[in-house]
């Protein structure tokens, strides 16, 4: 990317999801994953229920409507579908999520690492990392994103929003390739699957994962560079307090993306 105004600065990606129950993913986030709970924040006609994440923040964008989740398999359908979550203890992480209410884990010992996947109770896959000595408490690593066309993804990450693109590798039980692309401490992880219908948009057409967040430093030149490439803007910028601007633009296969500007 040759212009470099409109850089990210948060630590980490954001991520904003909608409950379809939202006591049963506080429940699910909060006692189970253990994440600790932040302060919600109380906007016009909006609730956002918070969990700190490591650098990042899971929030939940609640209104009084309880809309249905989107299709949470990898192949069924284009959109955010998978969250990474890396934990220091996985048995720990069962205890908990089974003290909750929910199914225990079924573990995978990887040598040096394992491994286990539970919908959250929005639809949304999460896979669940464990790697000792990681730290005293859950981390959101990577967003996974399934897409019509990888190429036109990397474009827009890359030279609109300035991510760094990183590793590809097989997934052969998707067969496709899978492509890393860094944000901060956040890892989006994109696999293209064709002819697929897209469940992205307006954030609360479904629950599940609805939209990524990162702090900008020139919210005007990252606008910029989306009208130039063509894509869609369906809010903003509007200032929402003193000082700070937010502004919603659209990647190609139409998940949103929310750019945040404190001045």
């Amino acid at each position: 990317m040759t212009d470099q105004s409109g850089k990210m600065t948060s630590g980490a990606l954001d991520i904003g999801m909608v409950a379809s129950d939202l006591e049963a993913m506080i429940a699910f986030y909060g006692e189970g994953l253990g994440m600790p709970r932040l302060e919600d924040i109380e906007l016009p006609g909006i609730r956002l229920v918070q969990f700190q994440a490591g650098d990042g923040i899971v929030k939940f964008n609640q209104t009084s409507s309880t809309p249905d989740p989107a299709p949470g398999d990898l192949t069924s359908s284009r959109g955010m579908k998978l969250m990474t979550i890396v934990a220091p203890d996985l048995e720990v992480i069962s205890k908990q999520l089974q003290s909750a209410g929910f199914p225990e884990l079924t573990i995978q010992d990887h040598g040096q690492y394992t491994l286990a996947f539970i919908p959250d109770p929005s639809g949304s896959l999460v896979e669940l990392a464990g790697a000792k000595g990681f730290g005293s408490s859950t981390v959101l690593q990577a967003v996974g994103l399934t897409v019509g066309d990888i190429d036109a993804s990397r474009t827009f990450l890359t030279e609109v929003l300035g991510f760094t693109q990183g590793n590809v590798e097989a997934v052969p039980s998707l067969g496709t390739d899978k492509h890393e692309f860094s944000a901060g401490a956040t890892t989006l992880k994109l696999w293209q699957i064709d002819d697929l219908e897209a469940h992205t948009g307006p954030i609360q057409d479904y629950a599940g994962i609805r939209y990524l967040t990162a702090e900008v430093d020139d919210i005007d030149a990252v606008l910029s560079r989306a009208r130039q490439a063509g894509q869609n803007i369906p809010h903003g910028p509007l200032e929402i307090a003193p000082g700070v601007q937010i502004a919603m633009v659209e990647d190609p296969d139409g998940n949103w993306f929310e750019l945040v500007e404190r001045k």
